[in-house]
């Protein structure tokens, strides 16, 4: 339901103002907008820790300009910088989370910003930095990805979903093929 929050809202405003004389565009520059705006997307999914409690959730939106936006809203994550990536298979089995495969990567690039071209890979993402509290509420922009169809992007919700991943360190942005980014202490199921 919450997925298509967005594509309702640009129907009712095209019902209601997709007519030249009121909105100045003609029908077909209305069709256009109506679906640019309909195949743009958005889910929340909870995020589980190792012992499978619920410790807050991401909000992935799809941007008008391509990729994503994560809205990440977590607590009880341990002080310092962790990774953040996709992995390939939309399954978060504790308490280690290796049911999520690998980091996703569908056109076999390699990992990291850092390392030799190309890179990065679809599921690589900017660190990001846990206060002593633990609580964490802050934006990961990923430009390689989408929940709607998109060309040219990978899409999240493909035949077996993909896993929004924590680790417990910082992404050195180089190792292959995962960052030598430690355990998986997080994880979320991304899936229609």
């Amino acid at each position: 339901m919450k997925n298509l929050i967005l594509a309702t809202t640009a129907v009712a405003l095209v019902a209601c103002n997709g007519t030249e004389e009121t909105s100045g565009l003609s029908t077909s520059e209305a069709a256009t907008d109506t679906q640019t705006v309909a195949s743009l997307m958005s889910q929340s999914v909870s995020v589980m820790n190792s012992a499978g409690s619920e410790i807050g959730t991401a909000t992935i939106t799809d941007e008008a300009e391509g990729g994503v936006m994560i809205r990440l809203e977590v607590t009880s994550i341990p002080e310092g910088s962790h990774a953040i990536h996709f992995h390939e298979t939309g399954t978060c089995d504790t308490p280690d989370f290796m049911s999520a495969g690998g980091h996703y990567n569908p056109s076999s690039a390699n990992h990291g910003f850092q390392s030799t071209a190309p890179n990065p890979h679809a599921g690589d993402m900017r660190n990001f930095d846990a206060p002593m509290s633990g609580v964490v509420q802050t934006d990961i922009r990923n430009e390689r990805v989408t929940l709607s169809p998109r060309d040219g992007l990978a899409p999240l919700f493909d035949a077996n979903g993909t896993a929004l991943i924590i680790h417990a360190a910082a992404d050195d942005y180089e190792t292959q093929p995962t960052g030598a980014a430690g355990g998986r202490i997080a994880c979320a199921v991304i899936t229609r």
